[in-house]
């Protein structure tokens, strides 16, 4: 391990996934060199660091390797689209896009939710209280490309949390784990399906493999019908990777077997203190504020 973070081990793969990996390695190489350049022109307030960059591109090959069940066609394909659509939609430097970083923090107002501590196997760990979403708001404050920008930050923010663990606890980490708590949830969701499609398109295109699991807790009695909506857009991989726990002590008893009780919040059972809202660890903004204000700007 170095100050980089653990070094990609070629030897954890078999004979013939080394030769695919070396083959890949080789034919993307110049396209990564010049991707690499790019990426060090960038004026970043946090300059990039060329051997950790290198470090990162190899566990990238081994994700898309991966992803593509090592066809090295495919793998080489998909990894110059997805090179390709980070230069033309400035992904490296969308951390420290304001636009970003401010549309993104409306977006937790509409949709309640907070990166929160790590999971048992130290994986990046991200609350959602999708079902008390304000669907009318999003559609009436964000454009698609604006919702599609926010996921992007939302993914690379969860991407940099994943890679700093790694450096804390010298292993490697590179998928985070989602729990999407959909009590109050209704068809009125259905208005953002469309927007919700897309995202999928950009984590199965560009961030394969960094989904550990995505669990769903308090399912309403509508979740049978959105989720047999849904569950046709996601590859067989995506759909193993997701546990729906049913309301009741189940709830507390499935989280706490991926989740230290300290790091998860007290209404789901955890011991939590560390956050100011504790034991109501997500932040709930109150519209009605808004509404009042509103109201007094039309007086």
């Amino acid at each position: 391990m170095t100050s980089i973070g653990p070094l990609f081990d070629l030897d954890q793969l078999n004979e013939e996934q080394q030769k695919k990996f070396e083959i890949v390695y080789n034919e993307l190489k110049a396209k990564f060199q010049s991707y690499l350049e790019y990426k060090l022109n960038l004026p970043l307030k946090t300059p990039l660091n060329s051997e950790e960059e290198e470090n990162e591109w190899n566990y990238e090959l081994h994700r898309f390797l991966r992803a593509r069940k090592w066809n090295i066609e495919h793998t080489i394909k998909s990894l110059h689209e997805m090179v390709q659509w980070r230069i033309d939609n400035q992904v490296d430097s969308i951390l420290e896009d304001e636009m970003a970083i401010q549309r993104t923090e409306l977006l937790r107002k509409i949709l309640p939710n907070i990166n929160h501590g790590y999971t048992k196997t130290d994986r990046p760990l991200y609350l959602e209280k999708s079902g008390i979403i304000y669907v009318d708001k999003i559609l009436s404050d964000f454009t698609t490309e604006e919702l599609l920008r926010c996921h992007t930050y939302w993914l690379e923010l969860n991407c940099q949390r994943a890679k700093e663990r790694s450096r804390q606890i010298g292993k490697h980490i590179e998928s985070f784990t989602i729990v999407s708590d959909i009590q109050g949830c209704n068809m009125e969701i259905r208005k953002i399906f469309a927007p919700f499609k897309q995202s999928l398109y950009i984590d199965n295109n560009y961030y394969p493999e960094r989904l550990a699991q995505m669990i769903f807790i308090n399912p309403p009695t509508i979740f049978p019908v959105l989720w047999g909506i849904v569950k046709p857009w996601l590859d067989p991989v995506t759909k193993s990777k997701i546990i729906v726990i049913k309301k009741g002590p189940e709830t507390t008893n499935t989280l706490l077997q991926y989740i230290d009780s300290d790091q998860l919040p007290g209404e789901y059972g955890g011991s939590c203190q560390s956050c100011s809202t504790a034991p109501n660890c997500i932040p709930v903004y109150d519209w009605s504020k808004e509404n009042i204000n509103e109201k007094s700007k039309k007086k």
